[in-house]
């Protein structure tokens, strides 16, 4: 994999993911802000999914 690291956490635990997933995750969010206008390439990301804990 390359030099870039992505870690998914659920109400404040991290799960664990292997290579393949943490590489289709990051190529996916990669290419949808490459296509946001104003949204700089090589930076960080950073992203929360808040919702009801029914």
């Amino acid at each position: 994999m390359s030099d870039k690291t992505i870690i998914l956490k659920v109400n404040g635990q991290e799960i664990a993911m292997v290579p393949f997933v943490q590489k289709i995750l990051i190529n996916s969010i990669e290419a949808v802000t490459k296509e946001l206008n104003g949204c700089p390439e090589n930076g960080d990301i950073e992203i929360s999914i808040k919702g009801s804990k029914e």
